[in-house]
């Protein structure tokens, strides 16, 4: 459910506000309004954490990866809070010095490259030739052209590739024919040892951040130390002060309105609450039953929580999320692969955590061990094990449902079936939120128009199956519900041109029930595909020595692809058809 709120203005004196806020951040009730985001000091506290969470960043990737790559991010443009930890400041110092050490070998690199045709030239030689009468410049000619007379001068050619001919004019400048090039900076082997120099220090500088691992623990405690400051400093921020009084609006769970009112009494503060306003941005708290709480997780990684005034559909959500996944998956093996990935992930994250996972880390890790568990499930029944021929299959895993999901007609009709109840819970969902206006009998109606379409689909797609003879009653009857309440009568005026959409509108509904066949198509798509790789890897004609390490690249890139694309189809469909 999404837990009611109240809208809450607590009042107290101006010379206690700092008490009043340790007290309110104790009870931890109230969401407080943030009408000022952006203040110095909130930009103090942010920057704090930001900070803290690069200095991890920069540490776990020293700790990890090629001391050459490391993906280290750049500071920001304000170093403000940079100085409130020794150790966030030390590791952050480190990993400025380890870019502009970077940056300096990528420059150097490009100037070696750049002159490296040349080999070890001498500038300072040079200039003291120039020095002494003798001009000395280099040039780079066109690699096919012959090389112009210079006279007295001397022309020496130091290399030649495919893109041109390098060399040296002593006693003339570079005459017509030869493009003049600069002087590089210094000599090549000079370059050379500064780069090297660089390189060694980058070393050192990895290996130092990276020597911090040690000190996750504390860095990720200044994190959390420095979000409670965040959150301290942008409430305090907030807090309005009108001569001897201090005020602070927000929202609290209707349910601890109690308590937080006794301790307004205790306190000695002023305190109003009343109901939320239409348009007022209302904080969501949402409560779905225990067994499908962990839905939250994917709500929150897909951006779909709902708002204040919304409907809390996460249990529907759950359901057929996981059946959805499940048949667009579709796989025994890969249903597997998901819970053993899953497994080795929590491993690998509980590992570094270091602590107790957070409840939101859980529940990610819940919702895919149901996710891989069902699609097991339906793999099994339709006896798909990486796409693997029946006949291979061992007979105690050869279960009548196979045979039955395998007719084309059977499994799209299950789809249209999944569709209409699918968009039936929608339509009664709406109902019971109109009731008892009169507009619930319109959505009742819709109720009979999604199975009425859904007749008329199966009679046209699914062979065998009869258009049923109460179907042609219940769609004038379902029509003329929904025309009649659809609308008050007050709304004909403003609205009535929805009722002209209407034959548009039920049309839409055959076309949302005929979607749903996306179930079958893309679980179908993905079988052949790995049928399809298992196929030219069992075929490849070589001795069995030279077969298995092909056979193993085949199989693998075949079914690692599959599984990508199957991960992307959720995505695409599963996510399309829920919202």
């Amino acid at each position: 459910m999404i837990v009611p709120m109240k809208h809450v203005t607590l009042l107290c004196v101006a010379s206690a506000r700092e008490e009043a806020l340790a007290r309110l951040a104790g009870l931890g009730v109230l969401h407080v309004e943030l009408r000022l985001t952006d203040t110095e000091a909130i930009a103090g506290a942010r920057i704090a954490v930001e900070e803290a969470q690069r200095a991890i960043a920069a540490v776990q990737t020293a700790a990890g990866g090629d001391w050459r790559r490391l993906s280290i991010k750049a500071a920001a443009a304000s170093r403000e809070g940079r100085d409130r930890d020794p150790l966030v400041r030390g590791i952050n110092d480190l990993a400025d010095r380890y870019l502009v050490l970077r940056e300096e070998t990528r420059a150097l690199a490009a100037e070696i490259r750049r002159f490296e045709p040349w080999g070890d030239f001498d500038p300072a030689a040079a200039a003291r030739l120039t020095a002494a009468g003798r001009e000395v410049a280099l040039f780079k000619a066109s690699p096919g052209a012959p090389l112009p007379d210079v006279g007295d001068a001397l022309i020496q050619v130091l290399s030649r590739d495919k893109t041109g001919v390098y060399g040296a004019v002593v006693g003339a400048p570079p005459p017509e024919g030869l493009a003049p090039m600069p002087m590089p900076p210094k000599r090549l082997s000079a370059m050379q040892a500064d780069l090297d120099a660089r390189l060694e220090a980058m070393r050192q500088t990895a290996e130092a951040i990276a020597s911090h691992e040690k000190h996750l623990p504390d860095l990720q405690a200044q994190i959390r130390r420095g979000g409670q400051e965040w959150e301290y400093v942008s409430v305090a921020e907030n807090l309005t002060v009108e001569g001897p009084v201090a005020y602070i609006t927000g929202f609290c769970d209707a349910r601890e309105a109690d308590e937080l009112t006794a301790e307004a009494a205790r306190r000695g503060w002023g305190l109003a609450l009343r109901d939320p306003e239409p348009g007022e941005d209302v904080p969501t708290l949402l409560e779905p039953p225990t067994l499908f709480r962990p839905i939250t997780g994917l709500f929150r990684g897909l951006g779909i929580l709902p708002g204040y005034n919304e409907t809390d559909v996460s249990v529907p959500f759950y359901i057929f999320f996981t059946i959805f996944f499940a048949m667009l998956v579709g796989d025994a093996g890969y249903g597997a692969l998901i819970i053993l990935l899953t497994l080795f992930s929590r491993r690998q994250v509980a590992r570094k955590a270091r602590g107790p996972l957070p409840q939101s880390v859980k529940s990610i890790f819940t919702l895919f061990y149901m996710f891989g568990g069902c699609t097991i499930a339906y793999g099994v029944l339709s006896g798909n094990y990486f796409a693997i021929p029946q006949a291979a299959i061992p007979e105690f895993l050869r279960f009548k449902s196979i045979a039955w999901l395998a007719d084309v007609n059977h499994i799209m009709q299950l789809c249209f079936t999944i569709g209409a109840v699918h968009l039936s819970i929608a339509r009664l969902w709406n109902a019971a939120a109109l009731f008892p206006s009169k507009k619930f009998l319109a959505e009742l109606g819709w109720v009979g128009i999604v199975w009425c379409m859904y007749a008329i689909v199966c009679s046209i797609v699914v062979a065998g199956f009869e258009f049923p003879s109460w179907g042609v009653p219940a769609m004038i009857v379902s029509v003329l519900m929904v025309l009649l309440f659809m609308l008050d009568v007050s709304e004909l005026k403003e609205n009535g041109v929805s009722l002209g959409m209407l034959p548009l509108n039920v049309m839409s509904c055959m076309g949302d029930i005929i979607s749903y066949v996306r179930l079958y198509a893309v679980g179908l798509a993905s079988v052949k595909v790995a049928e399809n790789f298992n196929m030219m890897a069992t075929q490849i004609d070589l001795p069995m020595a030279a077969k298995l390490p092909i056979l193993a690249v085949v199989l693998l890139f075949g079914h690692g692809l599959n599984f990508a694309m199957g991960a992307l189809s959720i995505l695409v469909h599963a996510v399309r058809l829920n919202t």
